[in-house]
């Protein structure tokens, strides 16, 4: 959505037009890349004292449209703060991303005056309705990349194979192959298998598998002295890692940051917390077990 310069049948504080004097209302967007999104921050800036009573007593809020015409992406957010933060999922935006910042009147306003008005509008009432545009900012454009690394593409990253040992039990993580090598007992490994190119399946899958073996390495790898990390920089495994730690969350992998993050919490993000869709696909698998059982 392009803002368009639009005549109101009221006054409306904007940069293209005269309706207000000595008033502004505009915008500062700053997008930050946090793991499989963007976060961005909103700083509105407002100069007009009647609209930021209105603001302050709720009869009014800063609304900002959020369009992606490539993916049909399309979002408002409303606060009565100046500052507040919104979350965009890469899953969402592609490409051009449009942000409109606005005030709008959240009840109806039946004899509203502005002494910031316009001497062409002083004297004169207008009604409101509740929903209707009281200010206008800079329509903000902003490039989203979407090109970067992605851990949950698991052979990428993950080898997954059938441990040859009979004795052993549970899952075993071995770190010095190009691959993080998950290593499962044979009937685990075989289950595994039967289910592993299920596309509804995968969230469960790394919830089960990747997230506790990429939770192992991370720790491994914070364990040790930030100058030994780049001991493993011979792995695949850990220069993606590496490239997608500094890419989606700013932290340098051979530096103390990686010590001081929570690397449970830091395993999930990078996976692009599967949980969620895994514990959706197995709530929706037992509502439909138990429809079948009453039937």
């Amino acid at each position: 959505m392009d803002i368009r310069y639009k005549l109101y049948p009221y006054p409306v504080l904007s940069s293209y037009a005269d309706d207000y004097e000595n008033s502004c209302f505009d915008a500062k967007i700053s997008p930050k890349r946090d793991g499989h999104g963007i976060r961005f921050d909103f700083f509105a800036k407002l100069v007009n004292e009647e609209l930021n009573e209105l603001l302050e007593k709720g009869k009014a809020c800063f609304v900002y449209h959020l369009e992606c015409a490539q993916t049909g992406y399309r979002t408002v957010v409303a606060t009565g703060n100046a500052e507040t933060t919104h979350f965009v999922s890469d899953k969402s935006v592609r490409g051009r991303l449009q942000i409109c910042p606005f005030i709008i009147a959240t009840e109806d306003l039946p004899a509203y005056v502005n002494r910031g008005f316009h001497s062409d509008y002083r004297g004169f009432k207008f009604s409101i309705e509740a929903g209707c545009v009281m200010a206008v900012g800079s329509q903000v454009n902003i490039d989203i990349d979407n090109e970067i690394n992605d851990l949950s593409n698991t052979p990428s990253v993950f080898s997954i194979i059938k441990n040859d040992d009979k004795a052993a039990q549970g899952m075993v993580v071995d770190m010095e192959y190009r691959k993080i090598v998950i290593k499962l007992p044979e009937e685990e490994f075989y289950n595994f298998k039967s289910i592993r190119d299920e596309i509804v399946i995968k969230p469960v899958l790394n919830s089960l598998v990747v997230i506790p073996a990429l939770t192992y390495v991370l720790e491994e790898v914070a364990k040790r002295d930030t100058g030994e990390r780049y001991e493993y920089s011979s792995y695949s495994w850990y220069r993606a890692i590496k490239k997608a730690l500094a890419t989606k969350f700013n932290c340098d992998i051979e530096s103390e940051q990686l010590s001081e993050k929570n690397i449970l919490e830091l395993s999930q993000k990078l996976i692009d917390t599967p949980i969620t869709d895994a514990l959706r696909v197995l709530s929706d698998g037992y509502g439909n077990i138990s429809e079948e059982d009453d039937e």
